[in-house]
């Protein structure tokens, strides 16, 4: 029995020997070292305090990665990941330009690390500020009918920040006001926007002010008459058309107020040939626009006027009697009627304007008759006497 009892322990321990010796095996046989490779490992800058203390920022910005090499065993390795990798690091006295960034490690896996490169370059600005002008566009279908914009406060300027490569590159800030169908004066919030040379706008700059409020003055308008102006006063008479009689003027209100009619420049109407047109030009204030820059005027064709009256022997002149052929010879109608048609521009011709005569030099020797004539200071486009003819008798 005693015999059969060291028999037993003999085995006990070989087997746990010969177990021991398998678990070594399989530790330093199938568990092997290995390396692992992880890229793009967030780096933590871990005085970031001291560079907002000296206005300092990453610039251009980028994202801070780095590539780690990872040794352990197997068994060990495949519990590590991303998240178990916290890279650090410092950059000892920040000055604006290139800096130095010495990496390191926590972890806590029993695993080594290597860094594919140890050293991260980074490039830091100043945080700068300045005063930039504010420029404000207007866009809109009423554009044209902005008299003046204001800023509210009297603000001309706002303060920007950023790297100073990028605060280097703003001219301006811009601002827009749309304009539309407004017919009276009106205030607006405009935002604004850090812009390059060109007009684009530069990401990343800070504005002490985002909007500003702007004041809106438009321009006055007004429609007032249209007054030709004659070179001739004398052809104030003739009948005429002109295009339209009325125009609306736009601008500054006490100027506009001042205005009461619009002249054309300076028109011969003696040269416009009657149904012709010609286009005259406007005399346009200074301060003032218009939408419309001439009209067109058109001397009408005139209408003749008539008129009729009724002459006696009387009223007939006796010219040239170089015979001395004595008055009673000559046979006078009882009546004479005198018909006549004459432009309506002449005013009116009344029977004191037109003189009827015979010229006894001018006696047909045929029947001894003789023709009644007539002359006027006026001209006459159509004249109907009758009679027309005295007989003289002879002696």
């Amino acid at each position: 029995m005693i015999n059969k009892l060291k028999n037993n322990s003999k085995i006990k321990i070989i087997s746990l020997l010969s177990a021991m010796v398998l678990w070594m095996y399989v530790m330093a046989i199938v568990d092997p070292e290995e390396t692992k490779l992880f890229e793009n490992i967030p780096v933590t800058i871990t005085n970031k305090n001291e560079l907002n203390e000296r206005d300092l920022v990453i610039y251009p910005e980028q994202d801070l990665t780095t590539n780690i090499y990872v040794t352990g065993k197997l068994s060990n390795l495949k519990k590590v990941t991303k998240d178990d990798i916290n890279v650090y690091g410092q950059i000892n006295n920040p000055l604006e330009g290139n800096n130095e960034i010495y990496l390191k490690v926590s972890t806590s896996q029993r695993v080594n690390y290597d860094f594919k490169n140890p050293v991260m370059i980074v490039t830091l600005e100043k945080i700068i500020s300045e005063d930039k002008s504010i420029k404000v566009d207007i866009t809109g279908s009423g554009k044209n009918n902005v008299d003046n914009i204001m800023l509210q406060d009297n603000i001309d300027k706002v303060s920007i920040s950023g790297p100073r490569s990028l605060v280097n590159k703003v001219k301006r800030v811009v601002g827009t006001v749309k304009v539309s169908g407004e017919s009276n004066n009106f205030s607006q919030s405009i935002k604004l926007e850090p812009v390059d040379a060109n007009g684009k706008v530069v990401e990343g700059i800070e504005l002490e002010k985002d909007s500003v409020n702007v004041n809106i003055t438009l321009l006055t308008q007004k429609t007032v008459p249209i007054t030709l102006k004659l070179s001739d006063n004398s052809e104030s008479g003739v009948n005429y058309t002109m295009s339209q009689n009325t125009v609306t003027i736009k601008g500054k209100k006490d100027i506009v107020d001042s205005i009461n009619n619009i002249e054309t420049q300076p028109v011969k109407l003696s040269e416009i040939l009657p149904g012709t047109s010609k286009d005259i030009y406007l005399q346009v204030p200074s301060g003032i626009t218009i939408e419309t820059k001439y009209i067109t005027i058109k001397k009408n064709s005139e209408e003749n006027a008539v008129a009729e009256y009724t002459y006696t022997a009387e009223n007939i002149e006796i010219r040239n009697n170089t015979e001395n052929i004595d008055k009673s010879k000559i046979k006078f109608p009882n009546s004479i009627n005198v018909s006549i048609e004459y432009l309506q521009s002449i005013g009116s011709i009344n029977k004191d304007d037109i003189k009827l005569y015979i010229d006894l030099n001018e006696v047909s020797l045929e029947d001894n008759t003789c023709k009644i004539k007539y002359e006027s200071i006026y001209e006459i486009e159509k004249i109907n006497i009758d009679p027309d003819i005295v007989t003289i008798e002879e002696s």
